[in-house]
């Protein structure tokens, strides 16, 4: 359910080309009932579009399947780790 994915401290972020590809990338996902959540761009990242998706690691691979099969354009795909105070972003192929 979207509502435990807020609480995770470790999770994948799929960024986005544009904000129309963001948007595109929400219907998608709905229509494959994924699990996720629409949040804005991570400071971290730096990418054109301000907003991404959030998603549990374990679904990442199922939701870039779903994107790609509807050739929605990704940016980035990410995972995020916190733990300790500190924080890890990793940078995953996308392709």
């Amino acid at each position: 359910m979207a509502k435990d994915l807020f609480n995770l401290t470790e999770y994948g972020i799929v960024t986005f080309k544009s904000t129309s590809q963001a948007l595109k990338a929400e219907r998608v996902l709905k229509e494959a009932s994924a699990d996720f959540l629409v949040i804005p761009t991570p400071r971290q990242i730096s990418a054109s579009c301000g907003l991404a998706v959030k998603v549990a690691p374990e679904n990442l691979d199922y939701v870039r399947s779903a994107l790609h099969d509807k050739m929605v354009q990704i940016e980035g795909l990410y995972h995020f780790t916190a733990a300790g105070g500190e924080s890890r972003l990793e940078k995953l192929d996308h392709d």
